[in-house]
């Protein structure tokens, strides 16, 4: 394959959602269109959770976390799928990652934007 991935996202990385997307819910499933790409993604009930928990800057280990406390499922399949859906709405475009400079380092506060 020639497509290009993006370097994978890590436990601890902030992530967000990308924007340039349209999200409803349809017959209980979360699906989205990309307004840049014109691609339409059915990310279904679990998905759409995940979906919404990305409106502000989050880890992938806040959100197992979360869904843990939620769902009975084993921690290391929860890690590992939450990952990988995670990745795949990376390398689309969906979620972009977000700097985590000033974030919990007490550092000086960016006001700029």
């Amino acid at each position: 394959m020639s497509k290009q991935t993006k370097p994978f996202l890590q436990p601890e990385q902030r992530i967000q959602r990308a924007e340039g997307h349209l999200a409803a819910d349809m017959d209980g499933d979360k699906v989205l269109l990309s307004l840049s790409s014109g691609k339409y993604y059915n990310m279904g009930k679990l998905g759409g959770i995940i979906w919404e928990r990305t409106v502000s800057p989050v880890t992938r280990r806040d959100i197992v976390d979360q869904l843990l406390k939620e769902y009975e499922v084993e921690p290391a399949v929860c890690d590992q799928q939450v990952a990988d859906f995670l990745q795949d709405l990376y390398a689309e475009g969906l979620l972009e990652p977000v700097s985590n400079a000033g974030a919990q380092d007490g550092g000086t506060e960016d006001t700029a934007g």
